[in-house]
Parts: structure tokens; C-alpha cells; sequence
């Protein structure tokens, strides 16, 4: 028997990338939730949703989470960031670039999961 716990922080990592596809700015999702200005998805509690930010584009970013009021640095080309999101509670996010004005580029859901053994008592 330990006099302590033992456990380690639960986490998911994510890295989206600014790039310019037909002349817009878009992220793109790179490891984690793929695709171009993808939706993502986290769970509510103490899980970190870890985002790292790079930009390939040749102009600088600056990635903004509303609601958390996270963001990364002013990226210079091919400078990256690391922001960390936390949520107790089920909501919605958007994520913007605000370098240069605002332009929402997608959203972060937040959900409650609740294990299958449990869910599974409830309806007993």
C-alpha cells in the first residue's frame, strides 16, 4: 500500500496548423481531429485539452479560444505555440485567428462522458 496516489493527469493533444489554401487562412488539424478548421472535441473535468499551434503560412496568426480567453503568441512564420484548455462544464467554444481583425475559424465542444459500467447501473 502507497501512503499516495498514484495516477497521471488525463490529456489530449492536438496541433492544428495555419496555412493559406486559395488565398484564405484556415488551421489544419494535424495530429488529433484532422481536416481543414475541424471541430473539436474535449471532455469536461480535470482533462487538459492540449493545442499546439504552428504557423506555415507566410503571415503571421495569433490563434484566440473564446470563453477560456486563451491564446497563443503573435506567430511569426514557422513559430509555434502551446495553449491549455480546461472546462467543468458542457459548452461551446470558438476559435479564432486575430491577428489581423477576427476570423472565426471553428469551434471546441465540450462534453460530459459518463463510463459505460455506470451508465449501464443507471438503468437498472
Amino acid at each position: 500500500v502507497r501512503p499516495f496516489n498514484i495516477f497521471w493527469p488525463e490529456e489530449v493533444r492536438q496541433t492544428l496548423e495555419f496555412q493559406n489554401v486559395d488565398g484564405k487562412t484556415v488551421v489544419v488539424g494535424t495530429v488529433g481531429n484532422a481536416g481543414t478548421n475541424p471541430q473539436l472535441i474535449m471532455r469536461t473535468g480535470d482533462y487538459s485539452y492540449i493545442i499546439t499551434i504552428i504557423n506555415k503560412d507566410t503571415i503571421p496568426h495569433r490563434l484566440y479560444v473564446d470563453g477560456v480567453n486563451a491564446s497563443t503568441k503573435l506567430l511569426q512564420p514557422d513559430e509555434e505555440d502551446v495553449i491549455v484548455i480546461r472546462s467543468k462544464h458542457d459548452t461551446k467554444f470558438n476559435y479564432y485567428d486575430i491577428a489581423n481583425g477576427t476570423k472565426i475559424l471553428g469551434t471546441i465542444q465540450v462534453v460530459h462522458v459518463i463510463p459505460l459500467d455506470r451508465l449501464e447501473a443507471n438503468k437498472k
